[in-house]
């Protein structure tokens, strides 16, 4: 009997999550999103306080099918792919050495050697509009653009 109810409440939760991501107007997404886990996190915790904590498990489970969508219409998508991020920065040895020479600066811009200093600005806007953070960009990248530029700028000087 409560696998059944287990599996139901999988079930529903995940259809109306599925539901609401396919119908609600694109604006209005992030707000019912959140409304519909509220509900789901309250209805959860009510049964886990009367016993039925195979329930409240599958309501919470009908809600990780659907993890990325709930996480970022609580804006905590950005933090959980920057944290992935700098996970993997730190496994692979080198990756944040911090040492960048002219020839990778360039290759990060991707610009030829010897840059204008106006072909680096433009670059440098290029490549952070695609990549800049609050646009779900990568932290490291940007930082990675900003110090290209940086360096390429500070050797036009000199």
């Amino acid at each position: 009997m409560i696998l059944i109810l287990w599996l139901l409440g999988i079930l529903i939760v995940a259809l109306t999550v599925r539901q609401l991501l396919k119908s609600a107007p694109t604006n209005g997404k992030p707000f019912l999103l959140r409304v519909v886990v509220v509900l789901v996190l309250l209805v959860a915790a009510a049964m886990a306080m009367r016993g039925l904590w195979p329930v409240a498990m599958s309501l919470l489970g009908g809600l990780m099918i659907y993890g990325r969508p709930v996480l970022q219409a609580f804006g905590l998508w950005r933090q959980f792919q920057s944290m992935q991020q700098k996970q993997q920065n730190q496994s692979t040895p080198g990756a944040n050495s911090g040492t960048m020479d002219t020839a990778t600066a360039c290759q990060i811009l991707e610009l030829e050697e010897n840059p204008s200093k106006e072909d680096i600005l433009a670059a440098h806007k290029r490549m952070m509009a695609k990549n800049h953070p609050d646009k779900g960009g990568s932290t490291y990248l940007a930082s990675q653009i900003n110090q290209a530029k940086d360096l390429l700028l500070a050797e036009l000087e000199n």
